[in-house]
């Protein structure tokens, strides 16, 4: 079953795409596909610490259930027992309640993870040890008493043993449960061929070959129900830790590109406002859910009344800011129109990109915050977002800074140009302009000014106004400003004085090379992590990514680490209930907590009943396998009456009908499977025949629909319901009575094998 289980691949339209062709993989729902993707996320380790944990709890469940039976099962001996009987019931009692201490001691040592993890081959050694002790509980009983008293008593515990290896006991391996079960179920063969069905009921010598074979198919059937059990529950927890390790992947690029959205937000837009805007953006959201909510009162019926005027969101919202007290700087590229002519574009960018990356480092260096480049122009200001009280030496520094560094560019790449940079001090208003793509920006009659002296100026210079030079506190050796600069008309209108940093000498020029902001602004604006950062992504974008992309699959593999030990192994954890927490909880286990304080105890709804019914519409990709079990079992339940008692018409009539019922149902859930594995070309191909189509929809449309789910089940449990209610029907009631006053009751007219039926319904 567990290469069946591996065998092929299905692929269902996606609900979201409509009536389109786009086909989602459903390999998350085939086993060797799920432990290939484990095994490549490295997800086994932590899959197989959850599965000990939960081996562990399902093994303290079993120990309770054990000793309830134990107990209740002796009470039960205690008051139906006859007491003119000379069975000696107490030593029946005795073995039962003394196997049962030796299972819990045995089992015990299990919870030792320490010693478990030193010496592996002790897990399973108890576990052997406890099954057979409880085989050995079982079986001694029926040998003592037929050895002793001629009484054939039935084994009581054989069906809990072998559900018990499965379900229960802490084996790691298929294989090694699936061997243990058959020795068990062989151990019990031995019993019921030797002692327990040596002879009939009616007192022959000859074997009752029809109870032994009724008994083995028991047993098959029980060994496969526990193997299919240990198969869907590794098939529903390994897709459960894929979705959880793609929810922490995704959680982690989620923070990661947020983050990146916050950086280059940042690069363009100061952070006061670029946190005023999230604000609006926040509050926006929020007034169109609550709109959306109104509208659809309204829809139902009930009249919301209308949002006032006052109180709506303002739709021409302004981030605009004044600062007082900045410097301006504008530069701008000389001789960039030749260079437009002479050299190609990939040249011509590259060029740009090295002269703007100096540029924006060395504004970072001196606190001054760039606003934009156009073409071959830079400007920038100093002083904004939070004041500098140095911001002209910053503007001045810098501009020296970019004289520079594209003289360096000049000398490296061979190339005719320059720098002219204008710089004047004033205030301005900055902020954000534009609805679908904004744009920072500054604006006042002080930016002109600095945009006039930049374009009055002189190549290799830097061509400041009388306001900055008289915040430079003698700083800088300057000489008049340039001729154009006198006849400018907007200079002028505002009575404008200009003039010229004289160029540093050489050791000034590496002292501006290496000069720092004055360490009381570097205290006011020491930049930020994230700031610092902001460059190297800009410049390195594909090398970060792929580094990030990288370090984003590292830390969901440790992350995963700690989501396995806060995921939970059950709805009521014993150890909780007993100790209570031995911490605080964090915010993620307080988040988890109330979860689960969302989901009933009992058969584990959810409380909402939206939030169930959501649930309910997921679609059951293991619906095939689940009616090809019941097939079987009701085949075998059919079988097992058919040998036991004379199969009369209306059984067969129920013969009939439950396995054409059963063959249709599992033609249908299996046919786009059987299909893709035997007719199909690839995996996402589709059949074209009008019939085949038609079955392909319909088998993919029924594992998606919660309501024909649920007839399929309805049927199934009706099915394996009617052969009790035939078998009582059947049963002739007065032959039954007179047979048994007789004394001469025999096989082929037995009225009801109850366990027969109800076993096999149970199991079901």
């Amino acid at each position: 079953m567990n290469a069946f289980l591996e065998s092929s691949t299905e692929a269902t339209p996606d609900p979201d795409e409509g009536h389109q062709t786009k086909l989602v993989n459903q390999k998350q729902w085939e086993l060797g596909y799920l432990k290939r993707k484990c095994r490549n996320l490295e997800l086994e380790q932590y899959y197989m610490s959850y599965m000990n944990r939960l081996r562990l709890s399902h093994l303290g469940l079993f120990i309770f259930i054990l000793i309830l039976i134990a107990i209740v099962h002796s009470l039960l001996i205690i008051i139906t027992f006859p007491k003119n009987e000379n069975r000696d019931i107490y030593l029946d009692i005795g073995i039962y309640m003394g196997c049962t201490l030796i299972i819990l001691i045995v089992l015990l040592f299990n919870f030792r993870l320490t010693l478990n993890k030193r010496y592996e081959w002790l897990t399973f050694s108890s576990i052997w040890l406890a099954i057979s002790t409880l085989v050995i509980m079982d079986i001694s009983i029926p040998i003592y008493h037929a050895v002793k008293d001629y009484n054939i008593i039935v084994p009581t515990y054989y069906s809990f043993i072998i559900y018990a290896t499965y379900i229960f006991m802490p084996i790691t391996e298929d294989v090694h449960a699936f061997m243990l079960g058959l020795s068990v179920s062989f151990c019990y063969m031995i019993l019921f061929l030797f002692v327990t069905y040596r002879r009939r009921l009616d007192g022959s010598r000859e074997m009752d070959v029809p109870k032994i074979v009724s008994e083995a198919i028991f047993m098959a059937c029980v060994n496969l129900l526990g193997l299919f059990f240990r198969l869907t529950r590794e098939v529903a927890i390994r897709t459960t830790f894929l979705d959880k390790r793609q929810c922490v992947e995704e959680t982690l690029v989620l923070r990661a590109a947020r983050d990146q959205e916050k950086s280059l937000l940042l690069s363009i837009i100061p952070a006061q406002i670029a946190n005023k805007i999230e604000e609006d953006v926040k509050m926006r959201i929020e007034h169109l859910k609550e709109s959306k909510k109104n509208r659809r009162s309204t829809h139902d019926g009930v009249h919301s009344t209308p949002t006032p005027l006052w109180r709506q969101m303002d739709t021409e919202k302004l981030f605009i800011e004044p600062h007082d007290d900045v410097s301006i700087l504008y530069a701008d590229v000389v001789n960039y129109t030749y260079l437009t002519t002479t050299l190609d574009v990939k040249t011509l960018v590259e060029t740009l990109h090295d002269l703007f990356v100096k540029f924006d480092t060395a504004s970072q260096e001196y606190d001054v915050l760039r606003i934009k480049f156009l073409g071959d122009c830079y400007y920038c200001v100093a002083g904004v977002p939070l004041p500098n009280e140095y911001h002209a030496r910053s503007c001045v520094y810098l501009g020296l800074r970019m004289i520079k560094d594209i003289r360096d560019v000049r000398s490296k790449r061979k190339l005719d140009i320059d720098m002219r940079i204008g710089v004047h001090s004033g205030n301005i208003l900055s902020g954000v302009i534009g609805a679908n793509k904004w744009q920072f920006d500054i604006w006042s009659k002080d930016v002109d000014i600095a945009n006039r002296l930049e374009s009055t100026g002189e190549a290799g210079r830097v061509h400041v106004s009388g306001q900055t030079l008289q915040q430079l506190d003698g700083e800088f050796i300057y000489e008049e400003g340039t001729a154009k600069a006198r006849d400018d008309p907007v200079l002028r209108k505002y009575d404008i004085h200009s003039f010229l940093i004289k160029p540093p000498s050489s050791r000034v020029t590496s002292f501006i090379t290496m000069r720092r902001p004055p360490s009381s602004l570097r205290k006011n604006l020491e930049p930020k992590p994230m700031a610092e950062t902001r460059y190297e992504v800009s410049t390195n974008f594909m090398q970060n990514s792929i580094s990030q992309y990288n370090q984003i699959r590292n830390q969901a593999t440790l992350e995963m680490s700690r989501e396995v030990d806060k995921m939970p192994i059950g709805r009521i954890q014993v150890s909780k209930l007993c100790f209570g927490h031995e911490k605080r909880l964090t915010q993620d286990e307080m988040e988890g907590q109330i979860f689960r304080s969302n989901i009933t105890s009992i058969c584990l709804f959810f409380k909402d009943w939206r939030w169930e019914l959501m649930f309910m519409k997921q679609p059951d990709f293991m619906l095939k396998y689940s009616v090809l079990v019941s097939y079987i079992t009701l085949v075998c339940a059919i079988v097992m009456q058919a040998v036991n008692s004379t199969p009369t018409q209306a059984f067969w009539m129920l013969v009939t009908v439950g396995n054409a019922l059963m063959l249709l149902l599992l033609t249908l859930v299996w046919y786009k499977k059987l299909w893709i594995m035997f007719i199909s070309e690839t995996e996402l191909s589709r059949p074209k025949q009008k019939l085949s189509k038609w079955l392909y929809k319909l088998s993919d449309g029924i594992q998606s629909n919660i309501l024909v789910r649920s007839c399929i089940y309805l049927v199934v449990i009706i099915l394996h319901s009617t052969g009790i209610i035939l078998q009582l029907l059947d049963c002739n009631k007065s032959a039954a009575v007179g047979e048994a006053i007789l004394g001469t009751t025999r096989n082929e007219t037995t009225c009801f094998n109850a366990w027969v039926r109800l076993s096999s319904n149970c199991n079901n």
